[in-house]
């Protein structure tokens, strides 16, 4: 079955990098729950693990709802593992021990993080279009699933698309209302061959009058 031996709680101190203090080495990571729409792991010098939660609600006035546990595996060697914040202020809850039923090898999640905004000056609500570009470590690589994520309420709903290096289009939208992270947000692809970089867009349809929207996509790999 496995389970938890002891668990680490943070408050993010600021977005971005950070480093997170372990009890005991080596410790396998089994599982995580935060606030937010994703927390990063780092595995190794090229690969960030981005673990899916959901979109934003409106419910809570800190990102939405808090997931359920992700069960995930993942082993450190030393005392301390490095992590990517989506926030100043992020709670986070990480739990060691024995892998889970259903845990995800954290390689899996291995991917990069996108975003979108727009805003709509107007006194109607407007249809808008954003773009970006996703970069990955290198070209050639593969991608394995898409998760997008709202981070506003402000907007009836996204379509995100970009086209594959076979000249493919793919498109997406977000999922907003669930209350389980991990793999239920992400849309799995089948090893989607993609440069270095990818152009995508997202159509935003009926962005409410005088608000800004904005969005997130996390597109997960492999090589």
């Amino acid at each position: 079955m496995g389970g938890v031996d002891y668990s680490v709680y943070v408050v993010a101190p600021s977005a971005g990098l950070s480093s997170v203090n372990l009890l005991r080495a080596p410790t396998t990571l089994v599982g995580v729950v935060f606030t937010g729409q994703y927390v990063g792991i780092v595995l190794d010098a090229v690969r960030t693990a981005y673990v899916p939660g959901i979109s934003f609600n409106g419910i809570s006035a800190v990102n939405g709802f808090m997931t359920p546990v992700v069960p995930v595996s993942w082993s450190f060697s030393g005392l301390s593992m490095n992590v990517v914040y989506q926030s100043s202020g992020q709670v986070v809850v990480f739990f060691f021990g024995t892998a889970m039923r259903g845990a995800v090898s954290l390689d899996a999640y291995s991917g990069v993080t996108v975003s979108f905004s727009a805003s709509n000056g107007g006194t109607a609500p407007a249809n808008l279009t954003a773009s970006a570009v996703a970069q990955f470590p290198q070209g050639s690589i593969r991608l394995t699933g898409a998760a997008y994520f709202y981070l506003d309420t402000n907007v009836a709903y996204d379509v995100w698309s970009f086209t594959s290096a076979g000249g493919l289009l793919i498109q997406g939208m977000g999922v907003t209302n669930i209350g389980a992270g991990g793999g239920f947000s992400v849309l799995p692809l089948d090893d989607v061959f993609t440069a270095q970089s990818l152009s995508v867009t997202v159509n935003m349809y009926s962005v409410a009058a005088g608000k800004s929207h904005s969005g997130l996509l996390i597109l997960y790999y492999r090589f």
